[in-house]
């Protein structure tokens, strides 16, 4: 039968081609989590992205630096509520620590006690001109801090808006306050909004170790 090798029924195999050609896998980015968030740098929106360790990074950083500590330690908080209409010294009075969501026009009362950490050091800090063509501010935690933060994110994501927010502040100032709905492994994280390249610079040279 015609297209039939040695009338087994089956067709004849593929042409061998020769051995395969040397050089790197290809590699895919890593999983990525979004999460809506709020980043404030003046009055800016967007949204904090969580990204794992096997994830791809953007090549075209510009700002920022790796290695070593931090002149001011970056604070990341749970969220006790939302206080709308209200200055964060009347929060503050009432035994809470609040930062103000020039946003929102609200103070977010943190727990500063239990459910916290402090980043002493960071890997990297970089600013990256993204493929949407935004301008991100990139975070590498150590293993260390990677592992808290995903405990972190484990223990808030069971709570009810606003108690699922984690505030990241720098200096008294909210960087971002995302809602989290689950553990978030990893140790990379990007903070993603309308920066100007100047913003997102001077926010990596402020984070960077």
């Amino acid at each position: 039968m015609s297209g039939i090798a040695g009338g087994t029924g089956y067709p004849p195999p593929p042409p061998w081609q020769g051995p395969p050609t040397a050089g790197k896998p290809d590699r895919s980015p890593g999983p990525f989590l979004l999460i809506g968030a709020l980043v404030i740098v003046g009055s800016l929106l967007g949204f904090l992205a969580y990204q794992s360790a096997s994830g791809k990074q953007e090549e075209n950083g510009t700002g920022g630096g790796s290695g070593g500590g931090l002149d001011s330690p970056l604070y990341i908080h749970a969220v006790d509520s939302a206080l709308e209409g209200q200055d964060c010294p009347a929060a503050e009075q009432s035994g809470g620590t609040a930062v103000f969501n020039p946003a929102t026009s609200s103070c977010l009362v943190l727990d500063t006690a239990t459910d916290t950490m402090r980043v002493d050091a960071l890997l990297e800090a970089t600013a990256t001109y993204g493929p949407s063509g935004t301008w991100i501010v990139g975070l590498t935690f150590t293993p260390e801090d990677g592992a808290r933060f995903a405990d972190l994110t484990e223990t808030v994501s069971a709570r009810p808006m606003p108690q699922n927010q984690l505030a990241m502040v720098l200096d008294g100032q909210l960087l971002t306050a995302p809602a989290v709905t689950a553990r978030i492994e990893g140790d990379q994280v990007e903070i993603s909004g309308s920066f100007t390249r100047e913003e997102a610079e001077d926010l990596a040279d402020r984070l960077a170790p």
